[in-house]
This record gives structure tokens, C-alpha cells and sequence, in this order.
């Protein structure tokens, strides 16, 4: 099976989200909500942001997608995702969105060949994967997970990227893995 790292294009004018609630929780850990996890989620997002379309994800601070995005991976079978509600405070406007869910993907892989993936390090403990390759050996049966050397890195299977592709999305990208 062939998996692809799903990520959206970016746009340099594009928006980021600050938290602004739940600062010390941990939110891509691969595992079910904690039992405390109160929501909504509460984001900032950046004042900088020209006036524009909003992407359909987010990859920081956590996994943040519409819920149109939301219902799409529900309609392709996707069952390890918890989906919580994210209020996202717009200051320079003045207004509150709520089309956003806290996406939290229950599956956290160790599934990166670190041998042959192209790496480079910022210092102790901390390295960065430019290209990565993964271990098809040490993937579960899901067709969406995060990697557990990346948290940022979510892959998809060959499957779910022919329907979110065929789905419309014209911000997001997908990179064919070794």
C-alpha cells in the first residue's frame, strides 16, 4: 500500500493560530482525549492575516480542520478521529469562527526509516526530517495517523488521498512516501 504525507500548501500570507486556552495540554499525542479535556479549544488567530480565505486545516498548535473536512473523513470510513469544539477568536474583526474542530488522531506511529529519511539536526535532541521515509513493516491498518518522529506529519493511505483529492480541496497537498 502507498501513503502519502498530507499537509496544506502553504501560503506565505497564509494564517496561524495562537492558543489561547488548554497552554499546558498536549495535543498530539495519538491518544483519546483525557477524561479532564474540557472544550472548546480556544485559538487566537494571527491579527497580521490579510483579509482572505482561511485553509481548510490547520497543522499547528494542533490538528484543527473544518467540519466540512470533518464530515469528509467520516464519509471515507475514517473512525480514529475525536472531534472537539475549537472557538476561534478573529480580534482584528472582531468575531468568533466556530467551523473549526479540534481534530485529535488516535494513532501516533513509529514508522519512520531514520536511516534512509534526509535529516538535520538543530542541536541536541532536536532534529529536523526533510524527507521522509517510512517503514511500511511498522504501519497498523489505518488509513490516517501521525508520525511519531513528526507530530506535525500526518499520513494518509493511498485510498483516503484519492478521496479527499477527489473531495475538491484545492489547499492541500500530498507527497508520495517511500
Amino acid at each position: 500500500m502507498n501513503y502519502f504525507r498530507m499537509s496544506r500548501l502553504i501560503d506565505p500570507n497564509g494564517a496561524g493560530l495562537y492558543k489561547a486556552s488548554h497552554v499546558m495540554t498536549e495535543l498530539k499525542t495519538g491518544r483519546r482525549f483525557d477524561v479532564g479535556f474540557v472544550p472548546p479549544l480556544v485559538v487566537r488567530l494571527d491579527p497580521e492575516l490579510p483579509d482572505g480565505k482561511l485553509p481548510t486545516f490547520f497543522e499547528s498548535p494542533a490538528w484543527i480542520g473544518t467540519r466540512g473536512f470533518h464530515a469528509t473523513l467520516l464519509a471515507a470510513g475514517v473512525a480514529n478521529v475525536e472531534a472537539s469544539p475549537v472557538e476561534m477568536r478573529d480580534e482584528a474583526n472582531k468575531r468568533v469562527i466556530d467551523d473549526y474542530l479540534l481534530l485529535n488522531i488516535v494513532g501516533r506511529v513509529a514508522c519512520v526509516d531514520m536511516a534512509r529519511s534526509e535529516t538535520r539536526s538543530l542541536g541536541d535532541g532536536m532534529t529536523i526530517i526533510d524527507r521522509l521515509v517510512i517503514d511500511p513493516a511498522r504501519i497498523p491498518d489505518l488509513d490516517l495517523f501521525v508520525a511519531d518522529e513528526d507530530t506535525d506529519c500526518m499520513i494518509v493511505s493511498e485510498r483516503l488521498q484519492r478521496l479527499i483529492a477527489g473531495a475538491g480541496y484545492s489547499d492541500i497537498r500530498f507527497e508520495a512516501l517511500d
